[in-house]
């Protein structure tokens, strides 16, 4: 009852969860050209997910997975579907998820199987789209959603999807996953924390939670964009991606059921009021509020359609630092980072793109 009432106040009176407001950018968050301006290391269409071993780093890449080696990736593998998530554990033990519905694990170089997960509580997977191993025989992943596969994420976005899941799977022993965590507003990230506990990315509602021993408990709340997958960082703490980012538009349109609806029903979803992974490739792209060409330049402060944005967070939720490319920039859709012979590596997905940061270029 009280519940409902709240819900009732915060619409009439424009507050808490029906707010359209935005965290500003700034501190820490300021805007920069770090990502834009970072090595281009290679051009990967469709270009996902990032693994380390520690020794090599790994590529997902449509249903392929790369290798690189100096200036080059190497295709090392080739599966029968789409790569959606993908971990590199100890001993030559890699995970990946196929189509979002099947985690296999395997062993390389030949990359026989060792085990298969397609099933979670009883309930098929459905939408997979990270994973993290958490020792020799456990495996941590994210089903974004039991309703859409990885490639609609718009869509659970804009139904206001809230069935994700988190879980543990100990496939060293044969058993099923273990739920950690359900009813989440799109999962989209998993990292183990060295006390047992688990960091996992709530996207649609912003925010990162951490689940161990003595339940959950939210680390890091009101980001101004969508959290996804996150790396650990070799001086404490984590990389966090954040795919896309938030505008006062979208959360309006959120709010507005009729006009969704109506918009979900009616309208192409390449030009839904929406978030994506690039823009600017087409005239018939909605305007992001003030996001309007004047004499042809789009101003790097314009509402993004798109954005690309990676921070560095502290142990206790602080964000240090931020890697930015800008709504006029072209390395859009950060999907995944990882750190790599003493830089940071990234995978624009917006932009089909591998790149490469020297870490401490936004300090």
């Amino acid at each position: 009852m009280f519940d409902a009432l709240r819900i009732w106040t915060d619409r009439l009176l424009g507050r808490g969860s029906a707010a359209i407001t935005v965290p500003v950018m700034d501190g820490a968050l300021k805007p920069n050209r770090v990502l834009d301006e970072a090595h281009i290391v290679a051009t990967l269409p469709a270009i996902d997910d990032l693994a380390t071993d520690g020794q090599t780093l790994f590529a997902s890449a449509g249903r392929s997975v790369y290798r690189l080696e100096g200036e080059h990736c190497i295709e090392v593998a080739r599966f029968d579907d789409e790569i959606t998530a993908l971990a590199a554990g100890p001993d030559g033990l890699f995970a990946m998820a196929l189509g979002g519905h099947t985690v296999r694990v395997v062993r390389g170089p030949k990359w026989a199987e060792v085990a298969r997960l397609e099933t979670l509580g009883g309930r098929p997977l459905k939408s997979v789209n990270a994973l993290a191993f958490n020792g020799a025989d456990q495996l941590l992943l994210s089903d974004g959603s039991n309703r859409r596969g990885p490639a609609q994420w718009a869509h659970d976005l804009m139904e206001h999807g809230r069935t994700g899941r988190v879980a543990r799977w100990r496939f060293g022993g044969g058993d099923g996953a273990e739920p950690l965590a359900g009813g989440q507003h799109f999962a989209f990230g998993v990292l183990p924390e060295s006390d047992g506990a688990v960091l996992h990315s709530e996207s649609w509602r912003h925010r990162i939670v951490r689940t161990g021993a003595n339940g959950r408990e939210v680390l890091l709340a009101e980001l101004p964009g969508y959290p996804s997958r996150m790396a650990v960082a070799s001086d404490g703490g984590f990389w966090l991606t954040c795919f896309v980012c938030r505008t006062q538009l979208v959360e309006f349109v959120l709010r507005e059921d009729a006009y969704r609806e109506r918009m979900l029903a009616e309208i192409d979803p390449r030009y839904w009021i929406a978030p994506a992974l690039s823009s600017g490739h087409s005239f018939l792209e909605p305007l992001q509020g003030a996001g309007v060409k004047s004499m042809g330049v789009l101003k790097p402060w314009a509402p993004p359609h798109s954005y690309g944005l990676v921070l560095k967070v502290a142990a206790d939720g602080r964000i240090l630092e931020s890697m930015h490319s800008q709504v006029d920039g072209k390395h859009h859709g950060i999907t995944a980072v990882a750190e790599h012979g003493g830089a940071l590596y990234a995978s624009s997905k917006g932009s089909g793109r591998l790149l490469c940061v020297a870490l401490g270029a936004s300090a």
